[in-house]
């Protein structure tokens, strides 16, 4: 009789307030991931991260969530705050006076209706490319990462599963 192993499917965690407190207890040891992945990461490091959020984008609802949303401040460019201002029926004086402090739009977004988002076709760059998982270069932009990963989902259980892939030996 032979023996299968057993596959362990990672539990995948949407609860925010968890991943909250999760990031805050894991803080040190991303930071340390962070390190040993700069000298560590493989050379195809960012089509494994790519493969990462296209796994979680699949699990994951974003429209269950849209905390980042409603709690960061983002920079958008000057032609997206213009058409953003203009679907909402002000000038961009009025949007920047209204939505804005220091060059950021003020969470929650403007756009936010509830739990999505009212422009999501026409949307920043920004947001598209949220939690920005699958841009180049990911080993330079791990500070913004591990920022990431105590507001979405998505960012969080992909790091999360980054650091058990990598067979990281932890802190």
């Amino acid at each position: 009789m032979k023996l299968q192993k057993q596959l362990t499917v990672p539990k995948i965690e949407i609860d925010l307030s968890k991943i909250q407190r999760l990031s805050q207890e894991h803080d040190d040891e991303n930071w340390e991931f962070r390190s040993w992945l700069k000298q560590h990461a493989p050379d195809d490091i960012d089509s494994l991260v790519k493969i990462l959020s296209q796994k979680y984008f699949a699990l994951i609802d974003c429209t269950q969530c849209a905390n980042c949303c409603r709690s960061l401040q983002v920079e958008f460019k000057k032609t997206e705050l213009h058409a953003i201002a203009k679907t909402l029926g002000q000038s961009i004086e009025a949007f920047q006076k209204q939505y804005m402090s220091e060059g950021n739009v003020n969470p929650p977004c403007p756009m936010l209706n509830g739990k999505l988002c009212s422009i999501y076709e026409n949307r920043p760059d920004v947001c598209k490319s949220f939690p920005h998982l699958e841009q180049p270069a990911f080993t330079s932009r791990l500070i913004g990462v591990i920022d990431n990963v105590a507001v979405c989902p998505i960012a969080f259980n992909a790091f999360e599963e980054l650091k058990a892939k990598l067979a990281w030996p932890g802190p």
